[in-house]
């Protein structure tokens, strides 16, 4: 979500031609049931390929049997513990789950759109028609501004969780993972993933040894993505990731 945040023009970009492309061809055929399930699917694969976009790590990324194949300098197992033990873990967490709720309620106006807009195209299209000549055009334009109308509804939607809440700190924090000299792997919600070493030139190591953990931080202009790390030992690992994920120390 943070690299979503990160890149607005490259999102609204690619918005825009996935409504154009949708436009085209609702023209052809027209107000029907097929052209309705069609703009469904093009909301599906434009969020999915959206994601794939913009959800990149910004730590980087490598294959995890690569590194786990070099020398092991850490590993946590079971960090649930030390997660449970930090009382100011759900502090931190505020803001992110307040967007998360904010993005959440401002869903409920643009479904209401998309099906309460759909019932009115034909009127639409009869406005235009006292415009237009063109049946083709008249069609286009109609399905781009019934699209358009969705897509600035989320996007307003959007705007505003993000001012509500402020800046964000998008944070995760793995429930184990291995630190080697090549990087460190952590078990993510379905896989594992892999950072590689040296770490980004932006990403920061922030240690706090009371509360147990190490930060990995990448700062960006409207929001920030931390890989946090509980550790037993959070102060050898602060100087394992300073020695071997920086590129001063690599």
């Amino acid at each position: 979500m943070s690299q979503y945040l990160e890149n607005p023009w490259q999102r609204l970009l690619q918005s825009q031609v996935f409504v154009i492309i949708y436009a085209a061809i609702a023209a052809v055929l027209g107000i029907t049931l097929q052209t309705f399930l069609l703009a469904l699917l093009i909301i599906v694969v434009a969020t999915y390929l959206q994601n794939r976009l913009f959800g990149k790590n910004p730590f980087g990324s490598a294959r995890p049997e690569e590194v786990l194949s070099a020398k092991r300098l850490y590993e946590e197992k079971n960090a649930r513990e030390l997660q449970a033990q930090d009382e100011g873990l759900y502090l931190d967490m505020q803001p992110q789950l307040r967007f998360m709720m904010w993005m959440n309620l401002s869903l409920l106006p643009g479904l209401a759109y998309f099906f309460l807009a759909w019932g009115r195209l034909g009127e639409l299209q009869v406005f235009l028609r006292s415009y237009l000549d063109s049946e083709l055009l008249v069609n286009f334009l109609a399905f781009l501004l019934y699209m358009e109308g969705f897509f600035i509804i989320n996007q307003v939607a959007l705007l505003l969780a993000a001012r509500r809440v402020g800046r964000v700190e998008f944070i995760s924090y793995p429930s184990e993972y291995t630190v080697t000299a090549s990087g460190i792997v952590y078990k993510a919600f379905i896989s594992s993933s892999a950072l590689p070493f040296p770490l980004p030139d932006n990403v920061k190591v922030r240690l706090d040894e009371k509360r147990g953990f190490v930060d990995l931080v990448n700062e960006g202009k409207r929001s920030s993505t931390v890989v946090r790390l509980y550790a037993r030992n959070p102060k050898r690992l602060y100087e394992i990731l300073k020695r071997h994920g920086s590129r001063e120390g690599a």
